[in-house]
């Protein structure tokens, strides 16, 4: 690692530990603008080149041909979508950079291999359309900043992709939403610390209630735990940690065997009993994270 590599890292861990220390602090920072005079209008059909930079992007009434609805290889820097209504267009590879949707309506459309790039989506609707939501990159300003207009673009981005049926494209939406959702909470106008805490426990810990990797995961971990604090606390003629997993796995699964149990001893019967009904509760969330997944 050179010395440039380490700098950028300091540096963003600096600034990191900055905006977390002030938090509390509302900035008011405004949704990104196009700044510079935009004066070129270009209708979507009577593209030539492969850069469209400044340009507002207009969408005719009419279409002579199906190979005008075909937009292919275009890169679209800080262009004006907004307000527009962009009806059953095919976009192919194509790139969009900083590029404005506010308001628009984008309906039965297609987005193939494309890519957008710090673009701004407020109140846009998507209705029927096919877009990967994994596409959308975003800088870490928009959750720290302008969380629920991103929590607004994914939650339509997740209704259009279960209308589509599209089931993985609406985990990835779903999961985004909860992402800049738990930040509405952080830096919203009414802030719940309390709920940001959960919400990202939630989304860490399950997996955003898809996780069923990360459920197995604490559920071994909440096992082996048990196991190792109550290895040595059992009444039986010969304690080994063995013995106490296998207690530690009946007591989780709730079988209850009883031919081992904890020794008549205040620690030993606490710790028992606070993992039974933590594990009882655990068992329930687990099962229906399993279910969701099976059903979606």
């Amino acid at each position: 690692m050179n010395m440039k590599t380490t700098t950028l890292i300091l540096s963003a861990i600096k600034e990191t530990l900055i905006r977390v220390w002030n938090w509390k602090k509302h900035d008011h920072v405004s949704l990104p603008k196009i700044n510079e005079r935009i004066s070129n209008k270009v209708f979507i059909n009577e593209l030539n080149n492969n850069e469209i930079y400044l340009s507002q992007i207009c969408f005719p009434d009419k279409i002579e041909s199906e190979k005008d609805l075909r937009v292919k290889n275009i890169t679209f820097s800080k262009c004006i979508f907004s307000q527009s209504i962009i009806d059953s267009y095919i976009f192919i590879g194509c790139s969009f950079i900083n590029c404005s949707f506010n308001g628009s309506k984008i309906s039965s459309c297609e987005f193939h291999k494309c890519s957008f790039s710090e673009c701004t989506f407020y109140k846009t609707k998507f209705i029927r359309t096919y877009i990967d939501p994994v596409s959308f990159k975003f800088s870490w300003m928009w959750h720290w900043h302008w969380a629920n207009v991103n929590a607004w673009l994914f939650q339509a981005l997740y209704k259009n992709s279960k209308d589509m049926h599209q089931e993985k494209f609406a985990m990835y939406a779903d999961k985004k939403f909860h992402f800049y959702r738990r930040y509405e909470f952080l830096r919203g106008q009414k802030r719940y610390l309390g709920k940001f805490i959960t919400s990202l426990l939630y989304d860490y810990i399950l997996g955003y209630g898809y996780g069923i990797k990360n459920a197995l995961v604490i559920t071994l971990i909440m096992i082996s735990s048990f196991a190792y604090i109550i290895d040595g606390h059992l009444k039986t003629h010969e304690n080994s940690f063995f013995k106490a997993l296998y207690f530690s796995v009946v007591s989780f699964t709730t079988v209850g065997y009883g031919d081992i149990g904890p020794e008549f001893e205040a620690f030993p019967m606490a710790i028992t009993i606070f993992f039974l009904l933590i594990s009882m509760i655990w068992f329930a969330v687990v099962t229906a994270i399993v279910v969701k997944r099976i059903v979606r």
